[in-house]
């Protein structure tokens, strides 16, 4: 989930959904103590498989890159918590579930347990943590490139939120809640590109850099024995050096 968590959005797969995963197993004599280094994974989901391959960067950190040596980071989360489904989407035209009268929903509401923690979906500065009135308890965070986002109706907010932390991809930043004029525990997420409301399920994302050319080589080799072991075959297995090799 950690590998994936930019591309696929794992509340919301369908049945059908697969995946496979190469991995060290931890031991401590005959009793399993864990998962170490994740070779390789695929996930497919419909006609669409996006495969994860380990590679080390310039300063020696593994990352996970697709099938082109395209990282699989993004600027931004697919979602920002574990829900159990999605009550309402982005439309410019939804009858309001309290005031009955025909009004733009521009964001997507997130049915989930009262107390379900929510996360900021990239870095970014709070530049609102307080009351939002319809919306309650309402933080918006502010993120590089015109972005920003909103997280409405919490219940809380996670402790040292407030307006001017810094906060990173991932971070709690509260619960969900059901304050404001709402029917029912949610959240009511939403982003605006330059001050305009887009769709959240809609965003487009640029991934990283590339691997470097002068590396495509042997990034390759890894992928391709990668792909090959995902899919049965027998092949010589990957290696901390192959994932670190360099030219």
């Amino acid at each position: 989930e950690d590998i994936f968590k930019w591309s696929v959005d794992f509340f919301g797969i369908q049945a059908g959904d697969s995946f496979g995963v190469i991995y060290d197993e931890k031991f401590t004599g005959d009793k399993s103590v864990g998962v170490g280094r994740i070779y390789g994974a695929y996930f497919k989901s419909g006609s669409k498989t996006t495969y994860a391959i380990p590679f080390a960067d310039d300063n020696g950190r593994v990352s996970y890159w697709d099938y082109d040596g395209k990282s699989l980071k993004r600027q931004m989360l697919k979602a920002p918590l574990k829900y159990t489904r999605i009550s309402s989407k982005f439309t410019h035209k939804r009858l309001h579930p309290v005031h009955r009268v025909y009004r733009p929903h521009l964001g997507v509401d997130y049915a989930a347990p009262m107390g379900t923690p929510v996360h900021s979906v990239a870095d970014g500065t709070v530049i609102k943590a307080g009351w939002g009135g319809g919306g309650g308890n309402t933080i918006y965070i502010k993120h590089a490139g015109g972005l920003q986002t909103g997280y409405l109706h919490l219940k809380s907010f996670a402790k040292g939120i407030k307006v001017g932390s810094k906060v990173s991809q991932g971070q709690l930043i509260g619960y969900v809640g059901s304050t404001g004029t709402s029917t029912g525990p949610h959240l009511d997420y939403r982003i605006w590109q330059n001050g305009t409301p887009i769709d959240p399920l809609k965003v487009t994302q640029q991934p990283q850099e590339p691997i470097a050319k002068k590396y495509r080589a042997d990034f390759e080799s890894v992928r391709d024995r990668v792909i090959a072991e995902l899919n049965g075959e027998e092949v010589e297995p990957i290696t901390e050096d192959d994932i670190f090799r360099r030219n």
